[in-house]
């Protein structure tokens, strides 16, 4: 387990950008998007989210917290319009729901994820950066004790330590393993550059039936 204050320092959205890229020329059938949230300040907080079921996006809690619009573009760059339908402040995970058409779905992986294995994010464009694939690696499962996105209360979140360079701009990325979601990118540390941190995708959304009953706007709280 981390050290609490370690942990605590790298609650910052992020952005992963190592390993060998792949697969630079990315198809729209893809389900990825570039989340924009604004509401929380002069400037749009940004994410990265991958749909998990039928016009329903998962990404990271704290890019949507607060949010006034959400505004997601497919890896083909057409936009579309979300609301939020899911939030879990403790575990930093949120879900769209959005009319736009992103792609087939991704399967989420159901086994637990051991250490040494090989796997990619996605990530879309964004400034002068193609949609691209790059891999990863799955360093060791771990429980992170850290705080909630408002850094009020503790919590814990299980999910694994990745071997990938994280900065600013892409937190919600999904780590994908055998063709399948294991999680998604929450932080970063800022002590050691080639190390990021995802949670689990919670038990609601990992469900068919429950994911899909998740259809009405809900209130995004405040912002973080």
């Amino acid at each position: 387990m981390l050290r609490r204050a370690a942990v605590t320092a790298v609650l910052v959205s992020a952005a992963v950008g190592c390993g060998d890229t792949r697969d630079t020329d990315m198809s729209s059938d893809v389900a990825v998007v570039d989340v924009r949230a604004t509401g929380c300040g002069p400037r749009a907080r940004l994410g990265v989210g991958t749909a998990i079921d039928d016009g329903l996006i998962v990404t990271a809690a704290h890019v949507v917290a607060g949010a006034d619009s959400i505004a997601v573009t497919s890896l083909d760059g057409s936009p579309g319009d979300a609301t939020v339908v899911f939030i879990d402040d403790d575990l930093d995970v949120a879900a769209l729901r959005t009319d736009l058409d992103v792609g087939a779905p991704l399967e989420l992986r159901l086994e637990p994820v051991v250490a040494d294995t090989p796997a990619s994010l996605t990530l879309p464009a964004r400034g002068d950066r193609d949609a691209h694939t790059f891999d990863v690696e799955i360093v060791r499962p771990v429980n992170i004790r850290t705080t909630d996105i408002y850094l009020d209360d503790d919590v814990d979140r299980h999910g694994v330590e990745v071997a990938a360079t994280v900065e600013p701009g892409d937190s919600g990325a999904m780590v994908v393993v055998d063709g399948r979601g294991a999680g998604i990118i929450w932080a970063r540390s800022t002590i050691d550059g080639d190390r990021a941190w995802t949670v689990d995708i919670p038990e609601i959304l990992r469900d068919p039936v429950s994911r899909a009953a998740l259809v009405d706007e809900i209130d995004p709280g405040a912002c973080p």
